[in-house]
């Protein structure tokens, strides 16, 4: 009875040890989301979403972060749902998160009493719902990522306008034309805005960061962040009839870019 009993102690030693190596396995395993956006240049200047991507991936407890981006030059939030390409997106797979990025100031007519029946400003309003509705019949939460204007009167007129669109679909606002605007008065119009519209490197960083802090739920830590992609010009060839992230022609010959920890400090602090 001693030898069997030594050899069932032996071997449930065993299965444990085994659990707990599965279980360290898991824990250590990265949690994953996936997050669609819909915008504009806006959007995939220096390529917003790659470059959240890198972000999660390079913190103390890394997040995957899986994109698919639907964009194009000028294009309006309408222009994306009229298309149906996104629609169909969000409709045919899980996703943690929805990203709308509306054309640079459109969304200031919704605060303007005389804008507000405009064409565009109506368009503009029935996207948001449609694409908060069925974002909602898939149990997707959705995020407006809000803009800037060329002023602080434009500012507060896009902001009021994110807010009011934002309680009208049950999404939640990310302040990016906000933080960037005050960077701007720190910085410089120049150094945040380069050609007066489309965002710096450390603009598109700092939404980066906003970004983390709404989807992943945690303001990222400083760490060294590689971003070893293209960082796409205005000009870039990109086009909304297939994900972004699947355009060969947007490949090129990216040069790797190391923005160290120190740095990610100030672009976390100008995010809050």
């Amino acid at each position: 009875m001693v030898m069997p009993l030594i050899r069932l102690r032996t071997a449930l030693a065993v299965l444990l040890l085994g659990l707990s190596c599965i279980a360290h396995a898991q824990d250590a395993a990265p949690r994953k989301l996936r997050v669609l956006f819909v915008g504009n240049s806006l959007t995939y200047v220096n390529d917003l979403p790659a470059t959240f991507r890198a972000l999660a991936a390079s913190q103390p407890a890394p997040v995957a972060i899986e994109t698919q981006t639907f964009v194009e030059p000028g294009g309006s939030l309408a222009d994306r749902w009229n298309d149906g390409k996104a629609a169909a997106a969000l409709a045919g797979g899980h996703w943690d998160a929805l990203v709308l990025q509306e054309r640079g100031g459109v969304l200031a007519c919704m605060v303007d009493s005389e804008q507000r029946s405009s064409v565009d400003c109506r368009a503009s309003e029935r996207a948001h719902r449609e694409f908060a509705a069925k974002a909602k019949a898939v149990g997707t939460p959705v995020y407006l990522l809000a803009t800037w204007g060329p002023d602080d009167t434009w500012q507060g007129k896009l902001d009021r306008a994110a807010k009011q669109i934002a309680s009208r679909t049950d999404a939640k606002v990310i302040p990016a034309g906000k933080a960037l605007r005050a960077l701007a008065h720190r910085n410089g119009d120049k150094a945040t805005f380069p050609d007066t519209v489309h965002p710096s490197l450390v603009a598109t960083l700092v939404m980066a960061a906003q970004l983390h802090e709404a989807i992943v739920g945690a303001w990222p830590q400083p760490a060294d962040v590689t971003l070893d992609f293209a960082l796409l010009p205005a000009n870039a060839a990109v086009t909304a009839d297939t994900p972004m992230e699947s355009q060969e022609q947007l490949k090129g010959q990216p040069k790797k870019t190391v923005v160290k920890a120190d740095a990610m400090a100030v672009v976390i602090d100008a995010a809050k």
